[in-house]
């Protein structure tokens, strides 16, 4: 089997390293690509062709990892170029999965994500759509081959839209908790308590409170744009939903609030 990635950052990058020792081959186009993205690439042992098309149609597994705002048109463009399976591991909301499935016949797109961190020996994958099950019990015999890297894979349904939908969820809370912290963390710096207030909150949070939350503000600074996107994302599908106005204020807040990061770049 071979699985071929549109886009390669860090997502891509660390995905791919569990592949790799699961004896799987990966592929990937480095066209118009940056030198960072390069270098990546260049440091593992991946193959890389001439263009994505290539990528699309020579790919048993053919994965979107770009960001949000593109995932469509990159399932448009690649995606029906592929006769595997399209995964889109975006943090697209149900929406637009949903238009990405218009697009894509049930034999070749499944609705994924990645819950929780790829930059460990563990990956946790969800997947949703008619060919989720098959797909999972065909992933089975791979997962024994390097036991050091464990692969968590669980089918939430046979529609399309549930897998994102339980990403986007898990997304705002966390990028909630993430923006409450850093405008916690500016406003305590205004007064010069920013040291004082990590052993305040270690005191009543626990040990693995500071490594954790000081990681978390650290990704958010570094991916505001993207997260920016993300919750866009989610408020624009909810749109379409009979909500209250006042039901997504912490939403719209937590939106703001990475708007506000990625303008400071």
């Amino acid at each position: 089997m071979k699985v071929g990635f549109i886009g390669f950052g860090e997502v891509s990058y660390n995905l791919s390293k569990i592949i790799l020792s699961k004896g799987i081959g990966v592929m990937t186009s480095l066209e118009g690509r940056s030198d960072k993205t390069r270098d990546l690439a260049g440091s593992l042992d991946i193959d890389i062709l001439d263009s994505f098309e290539d990528v699309a149609r020579e790919a048993d597994v053919l994965i979107s990892a770009n960001s949000p705002s593109s995932a469509l048109a990159v399932a448009v463009k690649y995606g029906s170029l592929t006769d595997g399976i399209f995964l889109d591991l975006n943090n697209i909301s149900p929406q637009t999965a949903y238009e990405i499935a218009n697009y894509l016949s049930d034999n070749h797109f499944i609705d994924a994500a990645i819950m929780g961190t790829v930059k460990s020996n563990e990956l946790n994958l969800f997947f949703s759509g008619k060919r989720a099950n098959e797909f999972k019990e065909f992933l089975k015999k791979y997962s024994s081959n390097n036991p050091q890297t464990k692969v968590n894979i669980t089918v939430v349904g046979d529609k399309i839209g549930a897998a994102s939908a339980l990403k986007v969820l898990r997304s705002s809370y966390t990028k909630g908790v993430s923006a409450l912290l850093i405008e916690t963390f500016e406003i305590a710096e205004k007064f010069g308590l920013s040291d004082d207030l990590w052993d305040v909150l270690v005191l009543t949070e626990g040990d693995k409170f500071l490594k954790s939350s000081k990681s978390r503000i650290e990704n958010s600074y570094k991916s505001s744009k993207r997260k920016y996107e993300e919750m866009e994302q989610l408020i624009g599908f909810l749109e379409s939903y009979d909500f209250e106005d006042d039901e997504d204020i912490m939403l719209k807040a937590t939106r703001d609030k990475f708007a506000s990061l990625k303008n400071r770049k």
